[in-house]
């Protein structure tokens, strides 16, 4: 056969990619899957999530809840189930209790969560470019609105991305829903399916709840809890007792891993290091909504109106 003739067969035959499909479970103990294999482009593939006895199955982490679920395989792809020892989910764990690969945005990214006083959290911050809807969150590269949604990449941190994620203003987190502040605040925003924006009464919940947990405390003071919520790396150095940026290796006894990713102004990004802060789904007024921080040189967890146009980071919470 000749060189010209091989070539004419092979496209005949159609020759078509390889794709891996990786299908896993968040948790071993309480639940199964099948599906992980190597797939031809174009080629449907089903994925099954097994409970164990007494375990259920809530969704994959894409928030997808069909099982059996048919895939037409179009590149390499994860799958994490999402399985629980409650019918729904809607259980919870001992505080600090993670479940890893918990949700994945629309950009595929995944994000291990963490239990907090029967909240379910995540613990890493956003870092999606687009809407669970597929629809694309416009990038801003310069200026602010407190109107258009934007989000924005503070590329001079020395955080990688997967820690600081991205930062993004109020109606890019909102995505035109109204504002809340019930609990749960029933704002998905830009939050993945199955979880939503929380409001201040939801974070404020998660914050009286560490507060009455000695454990969690510090100096006795039912206020400072700051360090159990902050991440052990990446803050500015602090001198002060019972400062977040004190002896950073105490930090995080809670599993939330808050990190300073800083903030954006619309002209400047600026104090990564020293700030972590974020987004409510609350307004506190026309021009201005809630946001809550933590502070490097600071014990407290603080709640101040800001600006809709400002660049925070985002947490979102499970339904």
């Amino acid at each position: 056969m000749t060189v010209l003739a091989l070539m004419v067969v092979l496209s005949m035959t159609g020759c078509k990619k390889s794709y891996t499909i990786t299908v896993k479970s968040n948790n071993d103990a309480w639940g199964s899957v099948t599906g992980s294999g190597t797939y031809k482009d174009g080629e449907t593939a089903t994925i099954s999530a097994v409970p164990a006895e007494g375990c259920y199955f809530n969704s994959w982490n894409d928030g997808n809840a069909e099982n059996p679920r048919k895939i037409v395989v179009s590149g390499n792809a994860e799958y994490v189930a999402t399985f629980s020892d409650t019918p729904g989910g809607g259980g919870s764990e001992p505080t600090g209790t993670i479940v890893q690969n918990a949700v994945m945005d629309a950009d595929g990214n995944s994000y291990d969560a963490v239990w907090i006083g029967g909240q379910l959290w995540m613990r890493e911050n956003l870092r999606t470019t687009h809407y669970a809807d597929g629809t694309a969150v416009p990038a801003g590269e310069s200026g602010s609105s407190d109107t258009e949604p934007f989000y924005y990449d503070y590329i001079s941190s020395d955080i990688p991305l997967a820690e600081r994620g991205y930062l993004y203003n109020w109606p890019a987190v909102m995505h035109g829903e109204a504002p809340s502040n019930t609990n749960p605040s029933g704002v998905q925003g830009i939050c993945p399916s199955g979880w939503h924006v929380p409001s201040d009464a939801e974070w404020k919940a998660m914050i009286n709840y560490v507060g009455s947990q000695s454990e969690y405390t510090c100096g006795d003071n039912s206020r400072y809890i700051a360090k159990a919520l902050a991440s052990p790396t990446w803050w500015n150095n602090s001198t002060k007792n019972y400062a977040v940026g004190n002896d950073q290796s105490t930090n995080n006894a809670t599993g939330f891993t808050a990190v300073p990713a800083g903030n954006y102004n619309g002209t400047t990004f600026y104090n990564a290091g020293r700030y972590a802060c974020f987004w409510t789904s609350t307004r506190s007024d026309n021009n201005n909504s809630s946001q809550l921080y933590l502070f490097y040189d600071y014990p407290d967890w603080t709640w101040s109106p800001v600006g809709k146009y400002m660049g925070y980071s985002v947490r979102c919470i499970r339904d």
